[in-house]
């Protein structure tokens, strides 16, 4: 009997072709997984790969307003009284809309209408009793459309506020905000507003030789003036959060969030 004639009689024989087959079906359903896992692999390799590039090719400036948007969630669930509990928000009367809209107590506010550099002086002493690890001075629209009020008288102000700060809270970090734009309206009644821009040039080069912070508000304001109230001066309720995130977001607030 040759081999042939034993390869014929095994595949005839009942029970045989069953068990050479089931091992057949076996390996090569294991072959099939393999080759779909590694398929499925480099379908999705190559769509992070993709996705990566489209992240490298968007603009800086959507991404980081894509992360302050979801960082503005603590603050619309209600979380800036939390996040501001160690800090204080000294200004005038739109730092005052904080207080009045509820967005923060009044244990995180020295804010009052009318208030100017000069007059705030006067404030600082409630401050030092606050004791706060952060300061965010809003302050410059009223002492621009004070009539005895210069640029330097105004920057020479301000210098003594925050040497007022400085000496009672050596520990205390000290923000200056810009001064918010006003419409072209506000300027039509009060001319002396058109110097905005100049004003908080002069906050810039004060921030850096006094070594403290500078936060820009006044380009939130200026890309949306549709938060503007009717005087052009003042500003929406809706328009608060968005200021308030400004400020955590560019100050040690941020590492609450």
């Amino acid at each position: 009997m040759d081999i042939n004639d034993l390869i014929n009689r095994i595949r005839n024989t009942p029970g045989v072709a069953l068990i050479i087959t089931i091992p057949i079906l076996i390996i090569g359903a294991i072959i099939l997984v393999n080759l779909l896992s590694t398929t499925k692999q480099n379908s999705e390799i190559s769509a992070g790969v993709e996705v990566l590039k489209n992240l490298e090719s968007k603009d800086v400036v959507t991404m980081e307003g894509k992360i302050d948007f979801i960082k503005k969630k603590a603050g619309d669930s209600g979380g800036y009284p939390e996040l501001f509990e160690t800090s204080v928000i000294f200004g005038d009367s739109i730092a005052e809309g904080i207080g009045s809209y509820g967005y923060l107590p009044a244990s995180s506010l020295i804010a009052v209408l009318g208030k100017t550099t000069d007059s705030s002086l006067e404030d600082v002493a409630k401050l030092v009793d606050m004791a706060p690890k952060n300061v965010f001075f809003e302050l410059g629209l009223n002492d621009m459309s004070h009539p005895d009020t210069t640029l330097d008288s105004y920057k020479q102000s301000y210098e003594k506020l925050i040497d007022a700060v400085k000496s009672q809270l050596p520990n205390t970090q000290i923000y200056i905000c810009s001064i918010f734009p006003v419409t072209d309206a506000a300027i039509q009644e009060d001319p002396k507003l058109n110097q905005v821009e100049a004003y908080n040039a002069a906050l810039v080069e004060l921030a850096k030789r006094k070594n403290v912070h500078y936060i820009d508000t006044y380009t939130l304001l200026k890309e949306n003036p549709q938060y503007h109230e009717a005087d052009g001066i003042h500003v929406l309720r809706e328009f608060y959060p968005f200021w308030l995130d400004t400020l955590v977001n560019n100050s040690d607030l941020s590492k609450l969030l």
